[in-house]
């Protein structure tokens, strides 16, 4: 499915820009500006972050702690005679440390769930990115089939132009009448709406454009293939349920919501400590007469066992609420894999509609071109009326912008249905993508801890990153 083999689509719609293409922008780089830097791609990277670290923060449950304490006071009291004043410096030091040596599970199922969390993050990163990139391919063909509309409009007002001139001449020479001319008139007012209309649609196509990619489109290189799709509805349907990542994301949260149940029962089992402490008090004592050191040095050793007795029934009511939260997630886990089933062939049937809608399209270009030019020659011989020409390039504009919107229905649907399979990832457009797979074989290398690579021409850029 991530071959590079394309089949090519018959139609050259959206041949833009004829001059100048050297230097025009084709969809692989538009959807890497969008994947590099777009802020809500940021965001699921920024939440991986976290939720990678809360596997550290769970795992310290099994490691030992130390602590250092140490107070030092300076004291003196005055009184009267015959007794002297006296100065005292206490200070104290100490050294505590523990190990805990069973607490009912609760660390090792913490460890597992912070893992299952950061893999459903790794999998809501993953459904962003192919959530961006489909919004960059659609904005990116959202802005060609406008400019191609715009300029089909435009050569529709200068046929239409040409035309009123025309019938104003054959009207000073006495061949039509002055309801020709109006008709018209009106056509040519009415070209102009469209191409006002047309050039604000390709406006707004350019600002939804720079909303995901970060910045106005430029020249944009049309593409000549579709990429390569699965031979059947079925297939596709398949191929999404194995690799969508919503699906991998909803498992691992119902993972995630077992291991919470497991958390919250550890509450109810004993828990073993085994723990030291070094202290030393030193005091110094300073009369008239002498000074005197009171010092000592204590070491103990201690093993704790806490077994709760009485909850109040907090404990098992919190287990019934995560069981019910465990529920609720895979519930969810079956709401995504119903969802992917519905995208996935709600893309196919869009597919192929758009192919339908193509041929017929293209031969109704062909026809209302021949006759557009077959009733523009007999007006000429006097057999047909002006409006009947007006009517022709009407319908000729009508086909021509309805071929132009099936082409794009035809390249977005594609693009839809390799995202609801799964597979619309930075890979497929040849992009070296930023995060690797955590716990597996990492796409880029070197990676940190969780999959987050090192690698400064592969970072995306932070806000407050120059």
């Amino acid at each position: 499915m991530r071959g590079k083999g394309m089949m090519r689509v018959a139609i050259h719609v959206f041949a833009l820009l004829a001059s100048g293409s050297a230097l025009a922008e084709g969809l692989p780089e538009i959807v890497e500006d969008a994947y590099l830097y777009n802020p809500t791609i940021d965001a699921a990277r920024a939440n991986l972050l976290a939720q990678g670290e809360s596997v550290a923060i769970a795992n310290a449950g099994r490691l030992p702690t130390v602590s250092l304490t140490s107070q030092y006071q300076l004291s003196r009291r005055w009184v009267p005679e015959p007794i002297d004043d006296v100065t005292t410096a206490p200070l104290s030091l100490g050294i505590n440390g523990s190990i805990p040596l069973y607490d009912g599970g609760s660390t090792a199922n913490s460890v597992s769930q912070a893992r299952a969390n950061v893999d459903s993050a790794y999998a809501a990163l993953a459904a962003q990115e192919q959530t961006t990139i489909l919004n960059a391919v659609s904005a990116y063909f959202d802005v060609l089939r406008d400019k191609e509309v715009r300029d089909l409009t435009v050569e529709s007002l200068r046929l239409l132009v040409e035309e009123l001139e025309a019938s104003e001449a054959r009207f000073e020479a006495g061949e039509v009448t002055i309801t020709d001319v109006a008709q018209t008139k009106a056509r040519v007012a009415a070209a102009n709406s469209d191409v006002i209309q047309a050039d604000g649609n390709l406006r707004s196509s350019a600002e939804g454009f720079r909303a995901i990619v970060g910045r106005l489109p430029g020249a944009l290189d049309a593409p000549e293939f579709l990429p390569e799709l699965p031979a059947s509805a079925r297939a596709s349907e398949d191929i999404g349920l194995a690799y969508h990542p919503d699906i991998r994301a909803a498992r691992s949260a119902e993972r995630a919501a077992v291991y919470n149940i497991r958390v919250i029962n550890a509450d109810k089992l004993p828990t073993v400590d085994f723990g030291s402490s070094l202290n030393g008090q030193f005091n110094d004592t300073t009369n008239r007469f002498d000074s005197r050191f009171d010092n000592q040095i204590t070491a103990a050793l201690n093993l704790t066992l806490n077994a709760p007795i009485y909850q109040g029934g907090q404990v098992d009511s919190r287990i019934r609420q995560a069981q019910h939260i465990a529920t609720q997630r895979r519930a969810e886990y079956h709401v995504a894999v119903r969802e992917v089933q519905r995208t996935v062939n709600i893309a196919w049937q869009t597919l192929v509609t758009a192919r339908g809608s193509i041929e017929s399209d293209k031969e109704q270009v062909l026809a209302a071109k021949l006759a557009f030019d077959g009733i523009s020659e007999e007006l000429l011989v006097g057999s047909r009326a002006t409006i009947d020409v007006l009517d022709a390039e009407r319908a000729l504009l009508n086909a021509r912008v309805a071929l132009v919107n099936s082409v794009r229905q035809l390249n977005v649907a594609a693009y839809t249905l390799i995202s609801a399979m799964g597979l619309l990832d930075a890979g497929f457009f040849g992009i070296q993508p930023v995060v690797g797979d955590e716990g597996g074989i990492a796409k880029v290398e070197p990676l940190s801890p969780y999959g987050v690579v090192r690698n400064s021409e592969a970072a995306w850029r932070f806000p407050w990153r120059p």
